[in-house]
């Protein structure tokens, strides 16, 4: 982490370790996946690893926050509990409150709904990204969203259209055993290298030159991070983000072709 809202949420993260030390428990607003690394390196740099959980509201989220909880919870809990379960009795020993919610949103019927929707809508309400975890399309008209507990009530009588369609809003309980329902298409290609020029080139269907235009704009996110460098290298598996054109995942670029090129494999999230 290099810019000054990284390191200000370093000092934050900081804080938050002080406090779960003296036997309270914390948590981050929703973090980046990339920010999640990066506060996981730091954490086990100061040996608060072992109190810490992420929790994006169910196992496998993509957004989450960073639960700090005091040692006393963290001796106490069943050391065979993972994931959704270790975080539940965790709470309940700290006699805490879940600080993520999911929230069912649904339409009318009438109108499809994209993940883009939502987020727009949301945002519009004056909402940080930061209190916003990840939103699971359940279908065309029907979507849940994982937000801070805080903000629940607020978006509830808050968020009234999606897209143009008329919506309802609940509290809903999404259970231990609820997984990502997001759909992905299949990518196959060939790249003449793993620099970003050429990877966006081919996921976006551009030439090279405007690839490069698009990267030096400010409009791809690489690791969840901005990348104005044309020739940065892609290493798999690596998040990657197109800004007006979709969100892709590139899980390899290996074995050349006889024409010297690189056969390369990736998912856009639809």
């Amino acid at each position: 982490m290099t810019d000054t809202t990284d390191r200000v949420l370093l000092s934050h993260v900081q804080d938050l370790c002080a406090r779960a030390a003296k036997g309270t428990m914390c948590a981050t607003s929703f973090l980046t996946p990339g920010q999640q690394r990066d506060i996981i390196e730091l954490l086990q740099h100061t040996g608060h690893m072992a109190r810490a959980r992420v929790w994006g509201g169910f196992f496998g989220a993509e957004r989450g926050c960073i639960l700090l909880f005091p040692d006393y919870a963290v001796e106490l809990c069943d050391p065979s509990l993972q994931g959704a379960a270790a975080v539940e009795e965790l709470l309940t020993l700290c006699g805490e409150e879940d600080p993520v919610c999911a929230l069912h949103i649904r339409g009318s019927g009438f109108c499809k709904l994209t993940h883009r929707d939502y987020l727009g809508s949301l945002l519009s309400l004056g909402l940080e990204r930061e209190v916003l975890g990840d939103i699971e399309l359940l279908d065309e008209h029907s979507a849940y969203l994982f937000c801070r507990t805080v903000m629940a009530s607020y978006i509830q009588e808050s968020l009234l259209r999606v897209g143009g369609d008329k919506v309802t809003v609940q509290t809903v309980h999404v259970g231990a055993d609820f997984a990502s329902q997001r759909k992905v298409q299949l990518i196959h290609d060939t790249v003449a290298s793993a620099r970003l020029d050429c990877v966006v080139a081919s996921l976006a269907n551009l030439s090279r030159e405007d690839a490069q235009q698009i990267i030096r704009d400010g409009r791809v996110e690489l690791e969840y991070r901005a990348e104005e460098h044309v020739d940065r290298p892609v290493q798999p598996p690596a998040s990657l983000s197109i800004r007006g054109i979709g969100k892709f995942r590139v899980l390899s670029i290996a074995t050349q072709t006889k024409k010297g090129r690189f056969r390369m494999s990736a998912e856009r999230f639809v």
